[in-house]
């Protein structure tokens, strides 16, 4: 179920607190929105305090705003307007606080004695041993994705059917068996006819190395 809101926002007021004004005016627990958009609630938290470096990279992070702008009935390109501002910013705070503190590692690294140093210095290389674990496994990993439409179980007229969806950038689609091209954030749109009765659609997702991630929908035809 979406809402819609009538409720009239200023430019200054950011995407949290649009998120979670809206959502509290409305009188619903994050736990409820989590359930029911099936998206972890620390990602919600996140969106609604501001804290996007925490939301996944990629097409991740945009498609959760998406899903939860469009659930409180919000205008999102609007939103994510807003949005695409404010990540900027946070960027750019971010790689000065990180310059800063390599300048500040640096002089701290020169005046350190040499067994800390070496103990610095292995440090880093299990670091970088463990980043590239997680690289391993992010890119065997089944990609994510996202059906905006159709919705699961719908009863319809027509004998086609919008398919409406996202995943990863370097994912290839799969609607019922064809391929599908997908934009550079990974958006795909595909048109499909249907027959009479029950019209079962499956939707995979697959990395070159990785594993598939198939959603099905159900839809059933009728005169």
């Amino acid at each position: 179920m979406k809402f819609k809101s009538n409720k009239i926002f200023l430019d200054i007021e950011t995407v949290a607190e649009q998120l979670r004004s809206v959502r509290q005016e409305k009188e619903l627990k994050i736990e409820e929105v989590a359930k029911r958009l099936n998206i972890n609630k620390k990602y919600l938290e996140a969106l609604e305090k501001g804290n996007f470096n925490e939301l996944p990279t990629g097409v991740y992070g945009k498609n959760f705003l998406r899903e939860y702008s469009l659930f409180l009935g919000l205008d999102y390109k609007e939103l994510d307007k807003i949005f695409q501002k404010e990540l900027s910013t946070e960027k750019k705070l971010l790689q000065k606080d990180l310059f800063s503190r390599q300048v500040a590692h640096i002089r701290y690294f020169l005046a350190t004695p040499k067994i800390i140093k070496n103990i610095i210095i292995a440090s880093v290389v299990i670091i970088c041993f463990i980043y590239l674990g997680v690289a391993i496994k992010d890119a065997t990993s089944p990609p994510a994705l996202f059906i905006e439409s159709p919705l699961e179980n719908i009863i319809i007229n027509d004998r086609t059917i919008n398919i409406i969806g996202a995943t990863e950038a370097e994912a290839q689609i799969l609607v019922n068996g064809q391929h599908v091209l997908s934009d550079t954030e990974g958006n795909f749109f595909k048109k499909i006819d249907l027959k009479n009765g029950i019209n079962i659609i499956t939707i995979t997702a697959k990395k070159k190395y990785g594993r598939e991630n198939t959603i099905k929908r159900q839809i059933l035809v009728k005169n």
